[in-house]
């Protein structure tokens, strides 16, 4: 029985998934689990079918492997991957959503190919990667794992962040820096704040202060017109999002 308000076509509009980790680190040999949520600038809103998503882990080797989703429960509005670390440094966990949504001429959205829909309006494919760091061992600080999607958001470093810290972050499409993107910075724990916006320079780096504690999230999206499928989509649309912990 489904116990969530099904959103998934809202990515049309804007919706995206994040992970969140509510901790600094995790422990060797020890259960770790991150939540998978859905909505809109970290504000729930229902869930995405979980039938779109799939889930791996990125070890500090570089080794990849396959996670499960569970839930989502009746307490939190999320689903969950867990997993548990065999050696101290930072693991990537990451959340894949792929699918296709298609918008009718009367308004109505639909998760079916172009050639399925009697009176499409226009189909549109979309790929998104979630993504955090996890620290495993106290007060690690270095380089991290590229997640290796076509849209990415990747530190340049990572550390133990505190409000007053400046972390830089490349965006890459396809692997190579990405000049002229915007990137958003929200803060998932205030209502008050709006995402702070900056555009990736030639490099394809962008830099955000904390300026507070908090929940964060950054954000980027690219469009692909040249990605067409005909009868099934006219663009494809990609989301990455990063989930940042800031302590006092």
């Amino acid at each position: 029985m489904q116990k969530y308000r099904d959103t998934t076509n809202l990515v049309v509009q804007g919706h995206e998934g994040w992970l969140e980790f509510r901790a600094t680190h995790g422990h060797h040999d020890s259960p770790v689990e991150v939540l998978y949520k859905w909505g809109h600038n970290m504000k729930v809103d229902g869930l995405c079918r979980k039938e779109i998503l799939k889930a791996f882990l990125i070890a500090p080797n570089g080794e990849k492997s396959e996670l499960d989703l569970d839930g989502p429960e009746d307490t939190e509005t999320a689903y969950k991957i867990t997993f548990t670390p065999d050696q101290a440094g930072f693991y990537r966990p990451v959340v894949e959503a792929e699918g296709i949504t298609t918008v009718t001429v009367d308004g109505k959205y639909l998760s079916v190919p172009k050639k399925d829909c009697e009176f499409p309006l226009e189909s549109i494919a979309y790929t998104q990667y979630a993504s955090a760091v996890i620290p495993i061992g106290h007060e690690l600080e270095g380089d991290v794992q590229p997640v290796g999607g076509i849209l990415e958001l990747q530190p340049l470093y990572w550390k133990h962040w505190k409000a007053g810290d400046t972390i830089e972050i490349q965006v890459r499409i396809d692997g190579s820096p990405a000049a002229d993107t915007q990137v958003a910075l929200i803060n998932g724990m205030t209502q008050a704040d709006e995402p702070q916006l900056k555009d990736s320079d030639s490099e394809g780096k962008v830099a955000f202060t904390f300026d507070k504690p908090g929940y964060y999230l950054a954000l980027t999206r690219y469009i692909d017109n040249d990605d067409v499928k005909e009868g099934y989509y006219d663009r494809r649309t990609f989301a990455t999002t990063l989930f940042i912990l800031v302590t006092k």
